[in-house]
């Protein structure tokens, strides 16, 4: 007996997709630490910085626009 026979069609399935970033404190950590090396950045800066190089690398590579979590640890010391 055919898929076919039984009903069954192949199609394409549209299913929701949501980003997972982990890690995320660790991230930021490390984009404040690159900036402080280079120059002295008000922390205003920084986080704009952190935020643009989000965006640009990891969010500009999805397809669409999925929600988003950003995981960070309670505990990270910066």
């Amino acid at each position: 007996m055919q898929p076919y026979e039984l009903g069954l069609t192949w199609g394409i399935l549209q299913v929701p997709v949501i980003a997972l970033f982990t890690k995320y404190d660790q991230f930021k950590h490390d984009i404040k630490m690159k900036l402080e090396d280079e120059h002295d950045h008000p922390e205003m800066h920084i986080n704009a910085e952190v935020e643009r190089v989000f965006k640009q690398h990891y969010l500009g590579s999805l397809s669409g626009h999925p929600p988003f979590i950003c995981l960070e640890s309670e505990d990270f010391c910066h």
